[in-house]
């Protein structure tokens, strides 16, 4: 039960069904759905449904958002209770997906619930994508247009043939494209709104989704039953079948029914990566295809990956000017991102504050320099641990020798390479303290407590020696980071 409610939370976060149906506006689903999973964790632990197991990344995670509220208050304490409010947001999602889908079944539900979240939001963006120009209006200080825009239903080429007789004056007009579910372009790059009203980070979350799509469509395999000799079968006449018509072919032809939804799945997400021209997105996808492709097939996997990957990169991604000014725009983010640093001296500015810090009135666009200067260093080294630890349980669960259920095995490789996914896409944009990464990490948590379950002996941990190496490679990141930054001019 509580695997159900935890999903239709994570629906509610993504989706954002208030934003655009009139009568859900100004009820506070998120917090009602927070509630009643609370309640049904509690009902489901009580019935033994679930065995709650405290995974090694739920300590790192709780005390890296502990340190960032601190960091806000005592740098920004005006700004602690909307941060304040994000962050225990982002927590109770953190911890509500570990509690309450610790189970095969309920590890299951989340990851269908991801792919479809991400074929809703891949297809509005489609949408978009064929859509005439329209004339939109922003709001008065969205001079970027990355809020919600209100079409007014006049035609348009560019932003200047929205200026010509406009039914407000001094409005902040744009030319875009709409989209379904008052959706809408930005720059005619396609996007969700919400969280994922960035074209890049709609692309990361889309391309996060693919390992899942490909885990549910495969057949989990059976436990094995020990082993019984029968009798030796009397000879009789052979089965009426076609000789070709053998359990390994058809085998093979139920396999490539069930892989057509998944290729549909695939070309969507990518259709949609490369309508958004992220270039971010676009390197993601192509890693978790390749990822999936070299762990199936191996050398034959890396051929597919050298086909599939150019013709992506020819149509994916931004070029010209606009990719330079971005470029040129990203380098100096960072360099305020080092500033700032020497500037607290290694404490942060607080959560949140880099755009209110920044010339630009932008984030790091990079999660672990962001982490550096908004929570110090030591912000920096818990959120690595998380995703450290976060990484460390599903490749443990998948390569150890454990009694788990089939589900729970299936899904770990495919947990491992959307975080590796999220790790790339995150050195590109800001997601320190974004919901969507803080699902998959959830999910990793809840697969630790699923595989408890059904072995005691499934143990993780993180010893000081490696939380020595992951801090120091964070360390030497933030060197060559900063030796890079030296020689671009």
């Amino acid at each position: 039960m509580a695997a159900w409610v935890v999903c239709a939370l994570c629906a509610l976060v993504i989706i954002k069904p208030q934003e655009f149906i009139p009568e859900l506006a100004g009820i506070p689903l998120v917090h009602a759905a927070f509630g009643l999973t609370l309640l049904c964790v509690a009902l489901d632990v009580v019935w033994r449904r679930l065995r709650p197991a405290l995974a090694p990344q739920i300590v790192y995670a709780l005390a890296f958002l502990a340190w960032a509220a601190l960091t806000t208050a005592l740098k920004r304490p005006a700004a602690l209770e909307e941060r304040g409010m994000q962050l225990a947001t982002v927590a109770g999602i953190f911890v509500a997906i570990a509690l309450a889908a610790a189970s095969p079944r309920g590890l299951r539900l989340f990851a269908v619930l991801f792919v479809g979240c991400a074929v809703l939001t891949a297809a509005v963006a489609l949408v978009q994508a064929f859509e005439p120009y329209g004339c939109m209006l922003a709001a008065p200080d969205d001079w970027f247009g990355r809020g919600e825009l209100e079409p007014d239903g006049r035609p348009c080429e560019t932003s200047l043939d929205c200026r010509k007789d406009p039914p407000i004056p001094d409005g902040n007009y744009r030319c875009e494209r709409p989209g379904p579910l008052r959706t809408s372009t930005i720059d005619g790059r396609v996007r969700y709104r919400g969280s994922l009203a960035d074209p890049n980070e709609l692309s990361l979350m889309a391309g996060m989704a693919i390992p899942f799509a490909i885990a549910l469509a495969e057949r989990p395999p059976r436990p094995r039953a020990p082993s019984r000799r029968r009798p030796p079968r009397r000879a009789g006449p052979a089965p009426a079948l076609p000789l070709l018509l053998t359990d390994r072919l058809l085998s093979r032809v139920a396999g490539a029914l069930r892989a057509l939804p998944v290729a549909a799945i695939i070309a969507l997400i990518g259709a949609a990566v490369v309508l958004s021209r992220s270039r971010s997105g676009l390197i993601v996808y192509l890693a978790v295809l390749g990822l999936d492709f070299i762990r199936r097939s191996g050398v034959v996997g890396v051929v597919v990956a050298c086909f599939v990957g150019p013709p992506m990169l020819l149509l994916g991604g931004r070029s010209g000017e606009e990719a330079s000014e971005s470029s040129e725009e990203r380098v100096a983010l960072l360099r305020e991102a080092f500033a700032m640093i020497r500037r607290t001296k290694g404490i942060g500015v607080g959560a949140g504050q880099f755009g209110d810090e920044s010339s630009f009135g932008l984030t790091a666009h990079n999660s672990y320099l962001l982490s550096a200067a908004e929570t110090g260093l030591l912000g920096m080294c818990l959120f690595a641990l998380v995703l450290y630890a976060s990484l460390k349980v599903p490749l443990a669960i998948w390569l150890g020798d454990f009694d788990v259920d089939p589900a729970v095995r299936q899904l770990a490789p495919a947990i491992l390479v959307s975080l590796c996914g999220a790790l790339i896409g995150i050195f590109f944009l800001s997601w320190a303290y974004k919901d969507v990464l803080y699902m998959a990490l959830g999910a990793s948590a809840a697969l630790y407590g699923a595989a408890r379950a059904g072995d005691r002996r499934v143990s993780v941990r993180v010893s000081a020696k490696e939380v020595l190496l992951v801090c120091g490679g964070m360390f030497a990141l933030l060197v060559a980071l900063n030796i890079l930054l030296r020689f671009v001019g």
